[in-house]
């Protein structure tokens, strides 16, 4: 799909090199055909401007030398070939009133923006300007007031007029002239200035809201996000020409395209940025994780064609306007299979995305054919270009809405649940605390019940310390050793110079526990001071460090000594801390 979409890039973009101009009317009188006859069109409706066409490649013919200029026939579509930099196009038509009244028409473009249009009155053979406008045409001289570029013509009953239009500086690579009612054109300009402002407001506003919704989850999400958004405000803003209609910036083309296709490529860059991050790709495999770096690769390769020239070398940034969120698709549906809740809203954003992008670049590249209409809406409806891109940046906006709420409500979700584990962890611990104070209690009374007995019987009292210095003997020979693994019955009672025998015996009398027994809880025991100590890291480290050789039967023998398993001491701990 992608490479027949490129090819259907490539083959419109050929539109410079020979353009709707050459499609002639095949009307029997060719004559007539030039002529725009008002009697022809009710009041409320429009057609499209029947015009012979001249390209001045130079961009220097004037009107005095105009008429030796050999015009091609004329467009029934009123579709003609737009001029590159350095050109010009010459539009040549004739209007006649037939109504038995005035009539007051407009001669008017689909395409709202031009560097300079000025129409040319023949009179008697020779060439007078009638009125001038255009983006670098200062205001206190401009000729239309209006949003769209348009000239209000007043024609007498039975008068008809030769008329040019000398045409310079535009972005697009048509031009789709028409003929309207002058009622008409004033509510079409109000209704597109509307639309546009609104999208604008619209499209601002929802940079503010991302910007504060998106911090709650992380700040590469709202910083990405709503550099996105910025970038979407700046490229409509400087394409429908607000710089010109609002600041009275005079700028030609040639300057305001390349910063406007650098925005509409960084548009691209960012929303490769903002899904890669948004749909976790830094945690997936790492041929996808280079899927993201060449995409991003492009992009940037494909902005930087389009900047150095608009007018030749934009097409893959046109092909990438629509084709990336495609490929973004594919990743999102892979999410979406692996469960990730964000993964279905943002696959809805990303198809709103491509779809109506791919509407607007095929408008933009081969314009339809203009109708009758009679309300402005009618127009706007002509002209998909400007639907199709709303209806994209519309559609993706609402979708990643729903994308961002999910995020916020599983990040709620999830804190809400680390404050109850936490708090239960806390509830842990002070059981533990109540547990341990119970246990030194005791011990105390039995520690002093033992004085009591010793005092009265020097005998026991002489008996009783020398158990405490064998087992005091005894697990400070276990602790020197607590790391080797291969510590066992054997080498302890070597090291303790007795046979294996009398150390069961002794140690049975001393504190009822089998050597084995004691070597474990001595082992247990070193491991849970290393944890409170914070000495390592991982329960693998500990255990090895404490001489048991299997991890799982530290776990183990660690939750029947203690009542937790010690990744969760260890959580507890560094939670507390």
């Amino acid at each position: 799909m992608a490479c027949a979409l490129f090819l259907l890039s490539c083959s419109t973009a050929a539109v410079w090199a020979a353009g709707p101009a050459d499609q002639a009317c095949q009307h029997p009188q060719q004559i007539a055909a030039v002529a725009n006859t008002l009697s022809d069109v009710s009041i409320g409706q429009l057609r499209a401007l029947q015009a012979e066409y001249y390209l001045d490649h130079a961009g220097d013919m004037g009107p005095d030398r105009i008429g030796t200029a050999t015009f091609a026939p004329a467009n029934c579509a009123g579709i003609f070939h737009a001029p590159l930099p350095g050109q010009s196009v010459w539009l040549r038509f004739a209007l006649r009133n037939s109504f038995p009244e005035q009539q007051r028409w407009v001669v008017t473009f689909i395409e709202a923006n031009f560097d300079e249009v000025v129409l040319f009155e023949d009179q008697s053979g020779s060439l007078t300007e009638r009125a001038r406008t255009g983006q670098t045409v200062p205001f206190e001289v401009r000729d239309n007031a209006e949003f769209n570029t348009g000239f209000p013509i007043v024609l007498e009953p039975g008068e008809e007029l030769l008329l040019y239009l000398r045409i310079a500086g535009t972005f697009e690579p048509t031009i789709t002239a028409v003929l309207m009612s002058d009622e008409l054109f004033f509510d079409w300009s109000t209704l597109i200035m509307t639309i546009r402002a609104l999208f604008l407001c619209y499209v601002g506003l929802f940079a503010v809201i991302s910007l504060i919704i998106f911090r709650q989850i992380h700040v590469r999400y709202y910083q990405y996000y709503t550099l996105y958004m910025l970038c979407q405000f700046a490229f409509s803003f400087i394409f429908n020409g607000w710089l010109n209609k609002y600041f009275g910036v005079t700028l030609p083309v040639t300057t305001l395209m390349p910063i406007s296709e650098f925005f509409a490529g960084l548009s691209v860059f960012v929303n490769i940025q903002y899904c890669r991050i948004l749909l976790n790709a830094g945690a997936d495999t790492r041929a996808w994780r280079w899927f993201f770096v060449t995409l991003s690769g492009i992009a940037l390769g494909a902005t930087a064609l389009a900047v150095l020239d608009p007018w030749r070398l934009s097409t893959p940034l046109h092909l990438l306007y629509f084709v990336c969120p495609l490929a973004l698709l594919v990743f999102a549906i892979r999410k979406i299979r692996e469960g990730l809740p964000q993964a279905w809203p943002i696959a809805g954003s990303l198809l709103s995305l491509s779809l109506g992008l791919a509407i607007a670049v095929f408008a933009f590249m081969v314009p339809i054919n203009i109708t009758e209409a009679n309300f402005a809406y009618e127009l706007v409806l002509m002209r998909p270009l400007i639907w199709g891109y709303y209806l994209a940046i519309l559609g993706e906006t609402l979708f990643m809405m729903v994308a961002i709420s999910t995020m916020v409500r599983a990040l709620q979700k999830e804190r809400l649940s680390a404050v109850d584990e936490l708090a239960s962890m806390e509830r842990q611990l002070e059981d533990i605390r109540h547990e341990q104070r119970a246990a030194e209690k005791a011990t105390t009374a039995r520690l002093e019940a033992l004085e009591n007995v010793l005092r009265g019987d020097p005998e026991t009292r002489h008996h009783l310390s020398a158990k405490r210095q064998f087992l005091d003997r005894i697990t400070e020979c276990v602790l020197d050793s607590v790391a080797d693994q291969s510590l066992g019955v054997e080498k302890l009672a070597s090291m303790l110079a007795i046979s294996q025998k009398t150390l069961g015996r002794r140690l049975k009398e001393a504190n009822g526990q089998s050597p084995a027994s004691f070597i474990r809880s001595v082992r247990l025991n070193f491991a849970r001071n290393l944890i409170l100590l914070d000495k390592y890291n991982t329960v693998a480290e500990i255990a090895h460090a404490s001489g048991f050789s299997s991890v799982s039967n530290f776990a183990k023998l660690y939750r029947e000594e203690f009542g937790e398993a010690p990744s969760k001491s260890i959580s507890l701990l560094r939670k507390i801390q």
